[in-house]
């Protein structure tokens, strides 16, 4: 097996609406096409790839994958990463929109990072190459 991409990561969002205009207005990604799953939903696009699925409930995600009804997800991921440009815009976004962050540089490396936390408590990190 030869792994090609990463392709997406599944938020169950403890409200749809707020996690779906935090990931488009905060972030930056855009509302795309999503299959009729049969549950509420967002596919959120990073260019032309899917990378942010979003659900509205767990119970909705087992039926369309199939999962035994007593999995629970894994609840170990710590936080998603994304790579931008444009430190002092995001910065300037996240300060008008009231979202408290944290800035890091990386020790010895040419990176900073911005982290902020969606509305269902999942850490987004974001890199900047500097």
């Amino acid at each position: 097996m030869e792994l090609k991409s990463f392709e997406h990561v599944l938020i169950i969002a403890k409200d749809l609406e707020a996690t779906k205009n935090f990931y488009v207005d905060i972030v930056g990604l855009s509302v795309g096409k999503r299959p009729d799953f049969g549950f509420p939903g967002y596919w959120l696009y990073l260019g032309d790839t899917p990378c942010v699925h979003l659900g509205s409930h767990l119970r909705g995600v087992r039926e369309a994958t199939g999962r035994r009804s007593e999995d629970r997800g894994t609840g170990a991921i710590d936080h998603i990463a994304f790579n931008a440009t444009g430190i002092a815009a995001a910065r300037d976004r996240f300060d008008a929109a009231g979202i408290d962050y944290e800035h890091r540089q990386v020790p010895g490396a040419p990176l900073q990072q911005l982290f902020i936390t969606d509305p269902n408590g999942v850490r987004v990190e974001i890199n900047f190459p500097v």
